[in-house]
C-alpha cells in the first residue's frame, strides 16, 4: 500500500493526486491533502483515497476502469442485502455529464478488519470457511439477466478480455523469458483459448478481485462482515472468485471453501476444479502484464511475477 501524508509525497507517489484533491473539493470543501490516503490498486487502473477512517473515493484511471466505477454504483446497491456482508455503496459522485477523467465515486468506509492469513485459528477457521462459502453462493447466485440490465458486459466479452492478455503477455515475455518459456506460454494459451469446454460453463456475477485486504471482519475476527475492492465486478466464470482466494490463502482452505459453496446448491464439479487451475494461471500473466504496465520490465515487481510464473 502506498500511503502519504504531505502534498509533495502525495504528488510524488499518485501522478496527478492534487487534481484528484480538487475534484473532490466541490463536495468535501474541508478536505486537507495532509489527511488523505493514496494508494493505486494493484489490480486494476484505480486510484482510492481515504480520509479520517470515514470516507473512500475512487478515481478511474483509464476509460475502461471509469466504467467499472460505474457498474459497482449500478450493481452494488442490488447486492446489498442480497449477499450477507456489507458492500460499498456511493453516496457521492461526479457529475454523469463529465468525461471518464473526471469521474469519481465516494463512499462511507466500510467496517471491518483485513482477514489476513494469520487470522485463522482453529477456533474461527470453520466459521469463516463457510462464511466465504456462503459470500460466492449467494454472489454466483445474482440474476446474470438482472445483472446485464444493470450495465454489465455479455459473458462473451470475458473471453475476448483473454485473447487480449495472451496477446499483451506474449509481447511482453518475448524478450524477457527463454524460447522454451515463451513456446510453452503461446501454447498454453492456444489450449485454453481453443477448449470450448472453458467457455461453455453458466455464467455468474463474480466479484473478480477477492484479496485478504478485500475480505473484512469483525474485530475478534468471527465472521465475514464485509467485502470491498470490487473494481472487476463482472459477469464471468465463478471459478475466478476461487482461483483468487487460492492466491490470498492456499489450496488447501479454499477447497474446503468450494466443499461448502457446492452443499449450498452451487454447481461443483470436476470441470469447476479444472477452470480455477487454469484461472490459477491466467493470474499470474495478468500479474506479468500489470507489472509492465506499472513498473517496467526491469522492475522488482516484474522479477516477482516472471517467479510466480514460473
Amino acid at each position: 500500500m502506498c500511503v502519504v501524508s504531505d502534498a509533495a509525497a502525495i504528488r510524488a507517489s499518485i501522478e496527478g493526486a492534487d487534481d484528484l484533491l480538487f475534484l473532490l473539493g466541490a463536495d468535501f470543501p474541508d478536505l486537507q491533502a495532509t489527511a488523505v490516503n493514496f494508494r493505486q490498486e494493484h489490480d486494476a487502473h484505480v486510484v482510492r483515497a481515504d480520509w479520517e477512517d470515514e470516507w473512500v473515493a475512487w478515481f478511474g484511471q483509464t476509460a475502461e476502469a471509469a466504467d467499472q466505477l460505474r457498474l459497482m454504483r449500478s450493481i452494488l446497491p442490488h447486492l446489498r442485502g442480497f449477499v450477507g456482508p456489507s458492500v460499498p455503496l456511493a453516496e457521492r459522485s461526479s457529475s454523469a455529464e463529465a468525461d471518464w477523467s473526471r469521474q469519481w465515486l465516494a463512499a462511507p468506509q466500510l467496517e471491518g478488519r483485513p482477514l489476513q492469513p494469520e487470522l485463522f485459528n482453529d477456533q474461527n477457521r470453520e466459521r469463516l470457511v463457510r462464511d466465504l462459502a456462503e459470500f460466492c453462493h449467494q454472489l454466483h447466485g445474482f440474476s446474470v439477466e438482472r445483472a446485464r440490465g444493470l450495465g454489465a458486459a455479455p459473458a462473451r466479452q470475458w473471453r475476448e478480455e483473454h485473447v487480449e492478455l495472451s496477446r499483451r503477455s506474449l509481447v511482453v515475455l518475448r524478450p524477457l523469458v527463454s524460447w522454451s518459456t515463451l513456446t510453452w506460454a503461446r501454447r498454453w494459451w492456444r489450449k485454453l483459448l481453443d477448449d470450448e469446454q472453458v467457455w461453455a460453463h453458466p455464467p455468474a456475477l463474480v466479484h473478480g478481485g477477492l484479496t485478504a485486504e478485500r475480505v473484512l471482519v469483525d474485530t475478534f475476527v468471527q465472521q465475514l462482515i464485509a467485502v470491498d475492492g470490487w473494481y472487476r465486478l463482472r459477469v464471468a466464470d465463478p471459478a475466478l472468485d476461487f482461483a483468487a482466494l487460492i492466491d490470498a490463502y492456499g489450496t488447501e482452505l479454499v477447497w474446503r471453501v468450494v466443499e461448502h459453496y457446492g452443499a449450498l446448491g452451487s454447481t461443483v464439479d470436476a470441470a469447476l476444479f479444472r477452470r480455477i487451475r487454469m484461472q490459477q494461471t491466467v493470474r499470474r500473466f495478468q500479474d506479468v502484464v500489470a507489472a509492465a504496465d506499472s513498473g517496467g520490465v526491469e522492475s522488482e515487481q516484474m522479477t516477482r511475477a516472471l517467479d510466480r510464473l514460473g
